[in-house]
């Protein structure tokens, strides 16, 4: 509802009802209302070009009241703060104004506009839908729309929140809603129009309100505090505004709170104490933690946020805004979107940005933005926020580790295969036609874990005869070292469980059609895949991007390049899947009943069939 006091702030032609001779202790009484009256409520927009933020919206009803194509029924929508009410209000004055220049509405001078703008217009109707959503109070509004208006040339009906009326309600408004009297305009006002019927949104001319930019509620704010004489930095508006996020109204409560607190002269330091945030330099210098991993350092920073009494939710959401804007200054450093920050904040920005890469960023931003919510139910004070910053350092000191782990493992075979560097190339080409390569692979096929050493050792004893007796032949068995890198079966097995657990998080229908196969032979930096069923096989093997999804992530595991090969092992024997030896396409020899071959059979859940 509009205040009958707020015309004296803007019309010098208003004149006082009480007489001349009345004594200042009215007078007094009448400049406290005033003072006490909230600033969103006292300087609602009166014309549409006081309206902030929604330009287009404004020049579409100008232009209808213009021509005068005035619709029956709007539905506004957006979120709260952005002018939706007031919008109504204008439409109610422009329609009902005086002013002989449609062009000119509404003036805010004549009768039918004042008596809008306080709130004595008996044909401007209100209604509050989350108090009055039944059946009952549509039926009340429908038998009263037909009464032609007392002053007005139009009855305007806003209903607020109209998304709360009952399905019952809408129902019974929808005729009335379709085809009102001549003399009734509707305006529906709603934060949620999703909840809005379709048959009720589709008998409305819908206009959808913006959140209004930062630089429109710093201006706004500017020119209501130069109005009111209130002495204010700018800093502080840009952080009042900052917290509104986009609603003008929620910007001015916080004004006034703001005056109130500050007693007449707002400073940032005022704001940051009254909103419990920080300033930027504590949320820079915790990023500042995240970026050097220093845990200690960072735990210390939450823990003095919570001594001095900061709001956690609220340091939480301006963490999620600075990483957010490194993110788009690493992306795009032209965006319009850091045009907003100041020049001290963009150089600290500028010089964290060099010591974080991209997928850091939005790692952090990943974690954090989900610890708005844990921070508000959590009954555990700021462990959230210490679990948030641990996650993200330990993540990120295992991603960091995990590549220079990988080779440590394999330090011995990279070392013998350093011979065969000199011709690298002309050994791989031919690397298929080698006779002498599947009996030594295909030996421990069958038996993938006891004969891992020995047959590293019986490797190295050959290269280092062949290198003694004849220089020339001593290349012949260094192109096998140099492509093995030290894979083993055992070690291939088990980087298989990880491969299909992160396969799993990326596609899950890949990862359960791989939990059918499983490593059975490798040669160099080739790992020979079994499927027990065809159909599996066919799936994988005739898809290359799943082939190269998986010997992507192969080769992540073991920490060098992995190329997977497919082989159907569901033919005609039942136990081919353990008996397969696809390398070299040659068939295995027959397993020897010994004791090797029985812990081998135990472990692949084969049987010996000769």
């Amino acid at each position: 509802m509009t205040n009958p006091d707020q015309n004296s702030r803007a019309r010098s032609g208003a004149s006082q009802s009480a007489p001349a001779s009345s004594n200042n202790s009215i007078n007094s009484t009448n400049s406290t209302v005033q003072r006490s009256q909230m600033l969103y409520r006292k300087w609602r927009s009166q014309t549409f070009h006081e309206l902030v933020g929604q330009e287009a919206i404004t020049r579409t009803l100008q232009n209808a009241i213009a021509a005068g194509r005035v619709g029956h029924a709007y539905l506004f929508c957006g979120p709260r703060g952005t002018g939706k009410t007031s919008t109504g209000r204008l439409l109610a004055k422009a329609i009902n104004c005086l002013e002989p220049d449609p062009h000119s509405r509404p003036c805010d001078r004549c009768e039918a506009c004042r008596s809008i703008s306080e709130a004595r217009a008996l044909d401007l109707i209100e209604i509050d839908a989350a108090s009055n959503r039944g059946i009952d109070e549509v039926r009340e509004l429908r038998d009263k729309i037909n009464f032609q208006p007392s002053f007005l040339r139009k009855k305007v009906y806003i209903i607020d929140e109209a998304h709360m009326m009952t399905e019952a309600a809408f129902n019974a408004l929808l005729k009335t809603l379709e085809e009102p009297p001549p003399h009734a305009v509707f305006v529906l006002a709603t934060t949620d129009p999703q909840d809005i019927p379709a048959t009720v949104v589709s008998r409305c001319q819908r206009f959808d309100f913006q959140r209004i930019g930062l630089e429109q509620i710093v201006a706004r704010l500017a020119f209501i505090c130069g109005e009111e004489g209130i002495p204010v930095e700018t800093a502080a508006l840009e952080m009042v505004a900052r917290q509104s996020t986009g609603s003008l109204r929620d910007a001015l409560s916080l004004l006034d709170q703001l005056i109130v607190y500050s007693a007449g002269n707002v400073t940032l330091h005022d704001v940051q104490q009254m909103l419990g945030v920080m300033n930027i330099e504590a949320v820079a210098d915790f990023v500042d933690s995240l970026s050097a991993g220093d845990m200690a350092g960072g735990l210390e920073q939450i823990n003095r946020l919570v001594q001095s009494g900061t709001d956690l939710k609220r340091f939480n959401r301006e963490l999620v805004e600075h990483l957010r804007s490194l993110m788009l200054l690493k992306v795009n450093p032209a965006s319009r979107e850091l045009e907003d920050i100041t020049s001290e904040a963009l150089a600290r920005l500028q010089e964290q940005s060099r010591d974080l890469e991209l997928t850091s960023i939005i790692a952090f931003l990943k974690v954090f933005s989900g610890v708005d919510y844990n921070l508000k139910v959590s009954p555990y004070g700021q462990l959230p926020l210490e679990l948030a910053l641990m996650e993200c350092l330990i993540n990120r000191e295992q991603v960091s580790v995990a590549p220079k782990a990988v080779p440590q493992n394999i330090t011995r075979p990279t070392a013998i295969a350093t011979p065969a560097r000199p011709q690298p190339q002309a050994v791989v080409a031919p690397r298929p036609a080698e006779p002498i390569a599947p009996p030594k692979v295909a030996a421990p096929v069958a038996k993938p874990v006891a004969p891992a050493v020995p047959a590293l050792e019986m490797a190295e004893a050959l290269e280092e005869y062949s290198a003694k007796s004849d220089p020339k032949e001593a290349i012949s068995p260094a192109p096998a070292k140099t492509e093995n890198h030290g894979l083993e079966l055992e070690a291939v097995s088990q980087a298989w469980m990880r491969v299909l657990k992160s396969l799993d998080s990326h596609s899950k229908m890949t990862a359960a059609v791989l939990k059918e196969a499983k490593p059975i032979a490798v040669e160099g930096n080739r790992v020979s895949l079994a499927f027990n069923y065809t159909f599996h096989y066919k799936r994988i093997s005739q898809d290359a991007a799943s082939i190269t999804m998986i010997e992507d992530y192969f080769s992540k595991e073991v920490g060098q390049t992995v190329i997977v090969k497919c082989l159907d092992n569901s033919e005609s024997n039942p136990n081919a899947p353990k008996a397969a030896t696809p390398i070299g396409n040659k068939a295995a020899p027959a397993p020897k009943n010994d004791e090797l071959t029985r812990k081998a059979a135990q472990l692949f859940n084969a049987r010996i069939v000769d």
